[in-house]
């Protein structure tokens, strides 16, 4: 119990200071879940002694999840799902409800679990995010009139109140799920038979694709480039190794000798 309340004060003071970088304060973009989630990792690893299990989860969720959210951006008006505590909450669900199985089939389907979360979790972040915005309207409305009063001081408060109330809302919402969270999962994953489990590992292994794809249909913009981006899917999946390293070598040699004497 003290190791899990250490633990869950731990996730709810990184998801704090990683929710002020999203867009409240300094945003050196430690927020991105490429950062965030492997940040949690190593912290967490370093907590249970196994810094390099840590760093990994938080590698893969991290790529993952900026892949599928790399189109959601905080500009204007939108309000994206939180990106940022929703790596976080991935990676130490995962970590720590994994980290009691030994097995690798359970601590998979516990990583994997919690990373299918992590869309939920996003989607639950927004709406607390949204909340946070509609207090700090009323902070604005607060100080732009002292400020027509003359009472300047009234900037710094409302700025640190904006933070305060953004890092409150995510200490509280991380502390929150982990510290209920890490049992159920727990349980869900001591109830799956060997069959079951090894399902959940098929799909952790598909969930690349699914971020590849979105960044695919952020980059492809015509049919021509998607007929060529599927072709070389194909072409990649189909042919041996072997064969793609001579033609990449047959195309070397032809850059090499055909190519630039035919630009002399």
């Amino acid at each position: 119990m003290p190791e899990h309340l250490t633990a869950s004060l731990l996730i709810a003071l990184i998801g704090g200071i990683v929710d002020l970088d999203s867009t409240a304060t300094w945003q050196f973009m430690i927020s991105q879940p490429i950062v965030a989630a492997p940040l949690t990792g190593l912290f967490l690893g370093n907590l249970f002694g196994e810094a390099a299990a840590g760093l990994k989860l938080g590698l893969m969720v991290g790529t993952i999840l900026q892949l599928i959210w790399i189109e959601q951006l905080p500009l204007g008006m939108n309000v994206p799902p939180d990106a940022a505590l929703a790596s976080v909450l991935s990676v130490a669900l995962g970590f720590i409800a994994g980290h009691s199985y030994e097995s690798y089939s359970e601590r998979e389907v516990c990583y994997t679990i919690a990373l299918l979360l992590a869309v939920a979790l996003g989607l639950l972040g927004r709406s607390l995010d949204m909340f946070v915005r509609r207090l700090n309207t009323g902070i604005d409305a607060w100080v732009s009139q002292k400020v027509e009063n003359n009472q300047l001081w009234a900037i710094a408060f409302g700025h640190t109140m904006g933070g305060v109330f953004t890092f409150t809302k995510a200490f509280i919402f991380c502390f929150l799920v982990v510290w209920l969270g890490v049992e159920p999962l727990r349980y869900f994953t001591s109830t799956l038979s060997f069959k079951h489990a090894s399902g959940f590992i098929v799909v952790q292994g598909l969930l690349p694709a699914v971020g590849f794809s979105v960044l695919a249909s952020m980059c492809i913009k015509d049919r021509k480039e998607m007929r060529w981006f599927i072709g070389a899917i194909i072409a990649f999946t189909l042919l041996p190794a072997k064969i793609w390293l001579g033609l990449g070598a047959a195309l070397l040699v032809l850059y090499r000798y055909g190519w630039r004497s035919a630009a002399k």
